[in-house]
């Protein structure tokens, strides 16, 4: 592809895991009283979308789910170097779990023409990890997961994944179009740069993407999710007991005592 690659990169808005609570009723995520941030894979995500629009040309593209002020993931995205952004946003949409979800990424990620999408290995909202894998899926595409260093090969249009693996790493190669899930902390994230950071934030207006338009307007929401909350309860805290043990030459037998 001698005008490089177009790569699109998936981000999410989610809430700070220190203020996210669970509502009772409806077995959700309350998110009103909670800061909305970037997920924290997702910047690994976003930086080997740069590393692989530096080495091989194209574009990247950010692409997130959620209500209008998503957005700000993406604003985020284009402040750290991302050449655009898509919002896909409607009330159709909420209540998707994983599976439509992913669908409308894949049909996001098709219209975009994209050779390569990259997301975050899983998000601190729900650690499932089956998003990127779910869009491989929709799609019939590959896909390379437990992503740590990723090595493009565009003379042949495949990229090779060095993935983590029980004991060690093993490396694979695929051919485009293809999915990467990149481990969390596999990478040192740039930080936005002062004249990109004003742009994204002042200048740049993301293109909002609405169910019927990707014609999923059938397949997404809650009612279609298969897997529904059933029900929730908090658990009390569990009371914990505390003993002191002098520091002396029988402090192994002391402990073992205690225990």
């Amino acid at each position: 592809m001698t005008d490089g690659w177009n790569i699109v990169v998936c981000v999410k808005q989610v809430p700070d895991a220190d203020d996210v609570s669970i509502d009772p009723e409806t077995g959700r995520l309350n998110r009103s009283d909670a800061e909305a941030v970037m997920n924290a894979p997702d910047y690994n995500a976003v930086e080997a979308a740069l590393e692989l629009r530096d080495e091989v040309g194209g574009t990247v593209t950010a692409l997130s789910m959620g209500p209008p002020n998503a957005d700000a993931v993406l604003r985020v995205a284009v402040g750290m170097g991302a050449d655009d952004g898509v919002l896909l946003s409607d009330p159709a949409f909420g209540g998707s779990d994983t599976w439509p979800t992913s669908l409308a990424l894949a049909r996001g990620a098709e219209e975009l023409d994209a050779d390569v999408v990259l997301g975050g290995e899983e998000t601190t909202d729900s650690s499932t990890g089956q998003v990127p894998p779910g869009i491989a899926a929709h799609n019939g595409w590959a896909q390379l997961t437990y992503v740590e260093e990723l090595e493009p090969r565009p003379d042949g249009d495949k990229l090779v994944a060095k993935r983590d693996v029980e004991g060690g790493y093993e490396k694979v190669a695929a051919e485009l179009p293809v999915v990467v899930a990149m481990g969390f902390g596999e990478n040192d994230p740039r930080p936005a740069g002062l004249h990109r950071k004003i742009f994204a934030e002042a200048d740049f207006e993301p293109e909002t993407w609405t169910a019927e338009d990707l014609g999923v307007e059938d397949e997404v929401g809650l009612s279609v999710s298969p897997t529904q909350v059933g029900g929730m309860d908090t658990a009390d805290p569990v009371p914990r007991e505390q003993e002191v043990v002098d520091e002396t030459d029988e402090l192994a037998e002391q402990i073992a005592e205690v225990l």
